[in-house]
Order: C-alpha cells, then sequence, then structure tokens
C-alpha cells in the first residue's frame, strides 16, 4: 500500500511539472565602474622634540591646525571586479579606484614617554578626525633623536559605489513536454525568453576601516630650535561588508604614504610651538601639500 501511494504521489507530481509553467527565474548582478573613498594624512608620531634627561618620565598633549589638502579626487590603480558572472550579462572586468584626499582641521593627542638612559618608548593616543593610537621607539640624545612607530587609525570611511545594475528574468515555455529534471532543477526547463533590463547605480557605505601604518622620525636640536622630520606609511583594512550584498569589491587597497617637515621653537622645557607643511602621496594621481600650526604642552618628571 505504502509503494502504491509513493508511486502515486509521484506520477501526480511529475505531471504537475509537465503541465504546470515554471516560475520565471530573476538575476541581479552589479558591474562596478568606480569606487570612490576618503584618504587622509597618517596622524603624527614623533620623540620628545628636545634633550630629556636619562631616567626621565615626560607626559605630553599637543594640538594642531591644518590647512585644508591641495587636493581633489585622484584616480588610483584599477582593481578587478569580484562579481559572479551571470551568463547573457556584460561583463567589465575592471573598475576604476578614486581617492579624495582630505583632512580634518584639528588634530590633538596625548602621549606618556619614559626614557631609560639613551632609549625611549612612548605611547601616544589622539583624535584625528577618529581616534587613533601608536607606539614610538628611539634614542634621544643631547643634538638629536631618531626613532619609528607602528600605529593605528580608526577611520569611519564614505564608500562610494558607481555602476550599473543588470536584472536579467528568464521565462519558461509551457506545455506538457518539460523534462522530468525540470522539477528540481529550473536550468533543465525549456526557455521560452529572457529579457535584460539594467539601471545605474550609486550608493554610498560607511565602512569601519583600520589605517595600519609604521613610520621613521627625527629631529635634530639647535640650542632652543628643534628641525623635525616624520615619514610614514599605511594601508587601509576594511573591517565591515557594504549593506548591499551586490556590491563585491577588492578590499586591498594600494599604500598612502605622508611625511611632515618643520621647524618648532622650544620656548621653555614646558612649551614648544611648531610649524611645518604635510605631504601626501601614494599609488594615485598626484602629490599634495598642506600647512600646519602645533602647540605642545609637557611636563617632565
Amino acid at each position: 500500500m505504502k509503494r502504491f501511494l509513493l508511486f502515486s504521489a509521484l506520477v501526480f507530481l511529475t505531471s504537475c511539472a509537465m503541465t504546470e509553467t515554471p516560475a520565471p527565474k530573476t538575476e541581479r548582478q552589479l558591474q562596478l565602474d568606480s569606487v570612490t573613498v576618503d584618504i587622509s594624512p597618517a596622524p603624527e608620531f614623533r620623540g620628545a622634540g628636545m634633550y630629556v634627561p636619562d631616567g626621565s618620565l615626560v607626559l605630553e598633549g599637543h594640538a594642531s591646525y591644518r590647512k585644508d589638502l591641495n587636493a581633489s579626487p585622484a584616480e588610483g590603480i584599477k582593481r578587478q571586479n569580484h562579481q559572479k558572472k551571470i551568463e547573457g550579462v556584460p561583463y567589465n572586468k575592471e573598475y576604476r579606484l578614486i581617492y579624495d584626499l582630505g583632512n580634518s582641521p584639528v588634530e590633538g593627542a596625548a602621549s606618556v614617554m619614559y626614557k631609560s638612559k639613551i632609549l625611549f618608548g612612548k605611547f601616544t593616543a589622539g583624535l584625528d578626525g577618529l581616534p587613533f593610537l601608536g607606539v614610538s621607539l628611539g634614542v634621544n640624545t643631547e643634538h638629536f633623536e631618531v626613532g619609528g612607530f607602528i600605529f593605528d587609525h580608526f577611520w569611519d570611511r564614505t564608500y562610494r559605489f558607481k555602476g550599473t545594475m543588470y536584472e536579467q528574468t528568464t521565462y519558461y515555455a509551457q506545455g506538457g513536454n518539460q523534462p522530468v529534471s525540470c522539477i528540481w532543477n529550473d536550468d533543465n526547463c525549456r526557455v521560452d525568453s529572457v529579457s535584460l533590463k539594467s539601471d545605474d547605480y550609486d550608493s554610498e557605505d560607511y565602512l569601519m576601516t583600520h589605517n595600519l601604518g609604521a613610520g621613521l622620525f627625527a629631529s635634530y636640536f639647535i640650542e632652543n630650535v628643534v628641525l623635525e622630520y616624520s615619514g610614514s606609511f599605511y594601508y587601509p583594512k576594511v573591517t565591515e561588508e557594504p549593506e548591499d550584498e551586490k556590491v563585491k569589491f577588492s578590499k586591498d587597497f594600494p599604500l598612502v604614504t605622508t611625511q611632515r617637515f618643520s621647524v618648532g621653537y622650544n620656548a621653555t622645557q614646558n612649551i614648544t610651538t611648531r610649524f611645518g607643511t604635510t605631504h601626501v602621496a601614494g599609488n594615485f594621481d598626484g602629490t599634495y601639500w598642506a600647512l600646519f600650526a602645533d602647540v605642545t604642552v609637557r611636563l617632565v618628571f
């Protein structure tokens, strides 16, 4: 009896599949033309900016005012599209990566530094649009200091995606001679027609990004005057996905370099003023400059 019922059910389902028209199937595919992303200079990390006696603990705070970078959106290297290719839909192998360079007008940071004999270590945390932190290690002498640093700058970046959204709908033929395998797989059904439409796609997402980088610094002391240089690079690392699951883009971004040249004056052991310029470049068109002024307050124990 059970075998008879199972056989009857199979025959019934098969007959329905052979006489009913399968529902249309719609597939969507986004072809990116460009991805535009905000780019900013790396935050600044340096040494003491003056000679510090051995065995000293230094607490420091500074604030900088910066002019805007003389920048407009710059085109970077092209990236490969990562969309799944749908048969019959046009496919662009590459899209353009565009950097929108800019910087916040104010940067501020606080740090703690300890010098043991000639060597020192320094931890810095601050705000440049969003928080950043870093660790510096170096050598501080009577006339100069040199060292290096690593950092992470948290950045809620704006990503703008532009391209074309394709929508392909497959309609299946009517009639009673559909293959039995059509029951389980639409790809085996007889196709009656296929329609394809497209629309411009333009959306923005705010995705958390870590600017992970490293750099070097050097200072030279001429009495109360300080000549300083710092240079660094970072790679943006995206840690979130776009809301639209159809947006697939490469998270392998080219590096961004930042260099700073400045002249400072130590009015006292506790107060320093600086003026300088910031230079930003990378694997994108052009190089960009901005001026800055800085005031540092420190306590030496």
